[in-house]
């Protein structure tokens, strides 16, 4: 496995997983969803063999449905796709759609461009298995949060520039979006990542500095969104990350791009997934929703 630039980053890095793992206690639990089947693949993408979790709302996986594809959050180099699993089975179960969970290779090891490219494959090889796995892939929903949500957008954009059938629509929940600025230049909350955890976050994802101003890492400075799929924007008013996405809806909607944002006040960074429940529930409401009107 790739090393830590430094021990004092991965000094750093080991304490803010400490924190994230203490906080463990407030995290939310799903509404079960017991009908919902589960299967798992193991596909060959360019940094490797990417596991892959597919939910079926019901017994009988015959029947084609539509599909929402999801990518966890973690800064590019924590989390997998445990994290969302019940989440996504509750979606599958609310929509009635079928719910892909990628659990996508980790930073420092896998750099961009490779884990871009890994989704990007998931989604070919979806494609080209949709007759054997009973998916609807030209009716089919790519959404993710934080470091997801970056995924999300940038695995749109690659689709969009090479010709594939687009997503009906790209979920980004509370998304990372500009690498290039430094993190300590964006808003600063007590509640937010600290920007010296972002920093190790980009330097651990980027090859070189250069790559950070690259549309494939940063949709927000991408010269060229017109064509895009419609997006469903959810941010956090405490988020050092909620500017860029508000900026990145700003130059979607004059692009013509369809946005629908909702900025939910008094929350923080992984909000849907820690913290008051009543509020985490509202905004997956809003996800489930979204798809629904989506995935008719």
């Amino acid at each position: 496995m790739a090393k830590w630039k430094t021990s004092t980053q991965a000094a750093m890095l080991r304490s803010f997983q400490k924190r994230v793992s203490q906080q463990s206690q407030s995290y939310i639990t799903p509404p079960a969803a017991d009908s919902v089947s589960t299967f798992s693949y193991l596909v060959e993408t360019t940094p490797g063999v990417t596991p892959v979790h597919i939910y079926y709302p019901i017994a009988d996986v015959s029947k084609k449905l539509p599909v929402y594809i999801n990518m966890h959050g973690g800064g590019f180099v924590m989390g997998s796709a445990d994290e969302d699993a019940g989440w996504c089975r509750y979606i599958a179960a609310e929509v009635s759609c079928v719910v892909v969970n990628i659990d996508y290779h980790l930073a420092p090891k896998t750099r961009f461009p490779a884990t871009v490219l890994e989704v990007f494959e998931i989604v070919e090889w979806l494609t080209a298995h949709a007759g054997r796995l009973s998916l609807q892939m030209d009716n089919y929903v790519l959404g993710g949060h934080s470091a997801g949500g970056n995924f999300a957008a940038t695995a749109s954009m690659m689709l969009r520039d090479t010709g594939h059938t687009l997503p009906k629509l790209q979920i980004l929940d509370y998304p990372v979006l500009d690498l290039q600025t430094d993190p300590y230049e964006k808003p600063a909350y007590s509640t937010a990542i600290p920007p010296s955890i972002a920093q190790i976050f980009n330097d651990s994802y980027l090859q070189t500095p250069q790559d950070a101003r690259h549309p494939y890492v940063s949709p927000l400075y991408a010269e060229h969104l017109e064509g895009l799929p419609p997006a469903l924007v959810i941010t956090a008013e405490y988020d050092s990350l909620a500017r860029e996405a508000a900026q990145y809806v700003n130059r979607l909607e004059k692009a013509g791009v369809a946005v629908q944002h909702y900025p939910f006040s008094a929350t923080s960074h992984g909000f849907t997934h820690m913290g008051n429940e009543e509020t985490a529930l509202e905004a997956w409401a809003t996800i489930i929703h979204a798809l629904k009107r989506a995935l008719k």
